[in-house]
């Protein structure tokens, strides 16, 4: 019995040893926007559009449908990469995420699945779904100036450029949660926590 609650003991340790190398190494990570993908707008995807004139019947109905009902459903995948520049490899539980589009927030959320970031300069991608109404911020305007705002939120190559997310990451230790103090802005060019 004694063997069996030393072994238990040790391998709690060494569990808890483990989960606060990995949370240790996670404040060390770099956060940044690797890609965009999947840009839709009312139902249009917006990747084959490339000016107001691209646009099929079916896609001018849609949009103004959309806008006659007061709506404008827009989504898009920010693909955010994950650095670990630290020799131990890092892990996080949880994200929460706030989405916001030329400094104005559009959309939150959380994700709540487990990713491993590898040491020595591993990387590892987490797909995060934005998915907004539009037309709240954007009634004045009319559907062409609303299509034009869809197409300039991604780049040629993918890249977010009006996009902008704070996020704050959190990992298990045990059964508790524990996340980042606070959130942090990520863009382009890779950022950290600390």
């Amino acid at each position: 019995m004694k063997k069996i609650l030393a072994i238990a003991i040790l391998f709690a340790t060494l569990t808890s040893c483990s989960i606060l190398s990995e949370l240790t190494a996670l404040s060390k990570c770099e956060f940044s926007f690797h890609s965009a993908q999947d840009p839709v707008l009312a139902g249009i995807d917006v990747m084959r559009i490339q000016n107001y004139s691209d646009l099929t019947f079916l896609d001018g109905q849609r949009m103004v449908s959309n806008i006659l009902q007061k709506r404008l459903p827009f989504g898009i995948t920010a693909n955010v990469e994950v650095r670990n520049p630290g020799m131990v490899t890092a892990a996080l539980n949880y994200i929460e995420w706030i989405a916001f589009i030329d400094d104005v927030q559009v959309s939150t959320g959380r994700i709540d699945q487990r990713v491993e970031i590898p040491g020595n300069g591993g990387v590892a991608l987490v797909p995060i779904r934005i998915e907004s109404d539009l037309f709240e911020y954007l009634q004045g305007d009319n559907p062409k100036t609303m299509l034009n705002f869809a197409l300039n939120l991604v780049d040629a190559g993918g890249q977010p450029t009006r996009l902008s997310m704070k996020i704050k990451p959190s990992v298990y230790v045990g059964s508790t949660l524990v996340p980042y103090p606070d959130y942090f802005t990520i863009s382009k060019s890779f950022s950290s926590g600390n």
